[in-house]
């Protein structure tokens, strides 16, 4: 029973006030409850809403009234309040120091119990998940989650009431994709070597099974990948070898054999002064960007530590991503070169195939160009060469990736963003373009996984700001979340204050999170490393780094901890944006 016109008020009479035995009968619909002066009312706090809270008695009734300080308690929380008064349209309560709580699922099975549900494993998940959310467990609250959990039944409930919760559209698709950043399952990086591992096995099927298609499924899947600029580490390579090629010089390398950018140090300086000059008006993004800018550049420093700490021998590389030397193997591009000595392709892209220099863009384009020229049986054996394969995934790749370098460059990573989800939709129909019918399902449906969680990265930025960064570094693609701290209204209110986590999966030294903090140009660093080698390779170089970032016009200080635990985007930064209201939270863990 809900008796909602009467009050529940927090006297704080207190021991001294008398209390009298007068007793009192309400009505509500049909039933009725007999209170007394003295009596004590127990029950679980099914919900709570402002001022007002909902008591589920242990009888099976409940009664809902006002209480001054009712955000001291939770919904779940089993309570106990003593009448002190009781006039015609007012009791007058006030909470016993005897209060007690419930263990969690005994709270469960009561919800369900009071509301006449059956205790199925559905039913009891969803008054879990209600609880972990700090939601109502009213009857009707139950059943219209019970409702909304039934139009996905093949999700998790705790996904869909959090959504719920947070305001989230919900779809099927964006329930599966918010249960993937959830389990942490929502890296693009690793699904788009999954998703080159699909092109090259659709490679191999059409140039085995059918390779009178062969050279039709081959251009326009070329077409495809070499849509777009060339990345601005091919751009330099260019340029560095035209100069070569003029001055009959090789290019001018790093000690580490990496071809150098030609820039004059006025040019530097220049690019100094803009960024100082666009620190305060710069985008939230922006600002991202800059800080992240100047920490990548501090890499360079701890480079030389590195290598004495033997983490960069077996791995060292003089190619950039780019080359078919980063590519493949040298007994992978000398078996290559061989297969194609009779294939209509330049003596020049030959040579640069066998010693690695020439670009994957620079090889595809030939390739391309020279489909109408091969027969059928040659091209069915190029789509089927795992080399072949490998240089193409690695275009792929190398279009859905960004240098540190390149992400200096403003709307450098929006652009990238945008090839990948018109690459990933084209990806996701390719067979039915060039068969008339979609045969090669994985292929479609890795594509189409990917440009969901691209929309829903953009469904996530509605609420908090939130950015996936597959990044190209110099011997490895890795992973990294960047994470803005600072919620938008505090943002609006001052912007020269930034809070922000880089979360990096490193090959070599694992697992960092960097917690970067700017209030106008002072910046602070805090690193949390998973293993004590990482540690001490940062404490040895930090410095360096610092220094690195104060020529940047910051005044920096660092600090090195370890990781104690994983980032969580649901409960760490989507759930901060949107909070559940000003009840604290309750342990039903805890048991007597």
């Amino acid at each position: 029973m809900s008796i909602i016109s009467n009050s529940v008020q927090n006297n704080g009479g207190g021991a001294s006030q008398e209390i009298r035995s007068q007793s009192r009968t309400y009505r509500s619909g049909n039933s009725t409850l007999h209170l007394r002066e003295g009596q004590t009312l127990r029950g679980v706090v099914s919900d709570i809403h402002g001022n007002e809270i909902t008591l589920s008695m242990e009888d099976g009734s409940s009664f809902t009234g006002k209480l001054p300080d009712a955000n001291q308690y939770s919904i779940g929380q089993k309570a106990a309040f003593l009448i002190t008064s009781l006039d015609d349209n007012t009791i007058y309560m006030k909470a016993t120091t005897g209060a007690y709580l419930l263990d969690m699922e005994d709270t469960v099975a009561q919800a369900l119990e009071e509301a006449g549900l059956p205790r199925s494993t559905r039913n009891l998940d969803v008054v879990r998940s209600l609880l972990a959310n700090q939601q109502s467990i009213s009857r009707e609250n139950i059943m219209a989650s019970i409702k909304l959990c039934a139009q996905y039944p093949d999700a998790d409930v705790n996904s869909v009431i959090t959504m719920r919760r947070l305001g989230m559209p919900m779809t099927e698709t964006s329930v599966k994709q918010f249960e993937n950043y959830q389990n942490q399952t929502h890296q693009l990086l690793y699904k788009m070597d999954s998703l080159g591992d699909s092109i090259a096995q659709m490679l191999q099927s059409i140039g085995s099974q059918i390779p009178r298609f062969a050279k039709e499924a081959g251009n326009q899947l070329l077409t495809l990948a070499l849509e777009g600029n060339p990345t601005p580490e091919e751009q330099i390579l260019t340029a560095q070898m035209a100069d070569a090629a003029s001055e009959s010089l090789l290019p001018e390398t790093d000690a580490e054999g990496n071809p150098l950018a030609a820039e004059t140090a006025s040019e530097e300086a220049a690019e100094d002064s803009q960024s100082a000059a666009n620190l305060e008006t710069a985008s939230p993004l922006a600002r991202m960007r800059q800080l992240f800018s100047a920490i990548t550049d501090g890499n360079a420093a701890a480079r030389s530590a590195m290598s004495e700490a033997g983490m960069t021998e077996d791995f060292r590389t003089p190619f950039i991503h780019e080359q078919t030397g980063f590519i493949l193997s040298p007994e992978e591009r000398t078996s290559f070169s061989e297969q194609l000595k009779e294939f209509p392709l330049s003596e020049e892209v030959k040579a640069g195939l066998a010693d690695g220099s020439v670009t994957a863009r620079e090889f595809l384009t030939e390739i391309k160009q020279a489909f109408p020229h091969m027969t059928d049986e040659q091209a069915g054996a190029l789509l089927t060469s795992k080399a072949f394969q490998k240089i193409v995934k690695g275009q792929f790749l190398s279009n859905w990736t960004i240098s540190p370098e390149h992400l200096k460059k403003e709307g450098a990573l929006e652009e990238v963003y945008e090839k990948m989800s018109k690459q990933f939709d084209a990806l996701s129909h390719f067979s039915e373009t060039v068969l008339g019918k979609d045969v090669f399902k994985q292929l479609s449906n890795t594509a189409s996984d990917m440009n969901d969680n691209l929309n829903f990265m953009k469904t996530l930025n509605e609420t908090f700001q939130y950015v996936q960064l597959p990044l190209k570094l110099q011997n490895q693609n890795t992973h990294g979340d960047l994470y803005v701290m600072t919620r938008k209204e505090a943002l609006k209110k001052d912007p020269k204050d930034l809070k922000v986590l880089l979360h990096l999966d490193m090959d070599h030294l694992g697992t960092l999170d960097i917690q970067i903090a700017r209030e106008n140009t002072a910046v602070s660093l805090n690193f949390y490393v998973s293993t004590e080698e990482t540690r001490h390779l940062l404490n040895r170089n930090m410095e360096l780094l610092n220094d690195a970032i104060n020529q940047q016009g910051y005044a920096c200080t660092s600090e090195l901890s370890m990781k104690e635990k994983d980032v969580d985007i649901v409960n760490d930064f989507i759930a901060q944006e949107t909070p559940v209201g000003d009840m604290k939270r309750y342990n039903f863990d805890l048991r007597a």
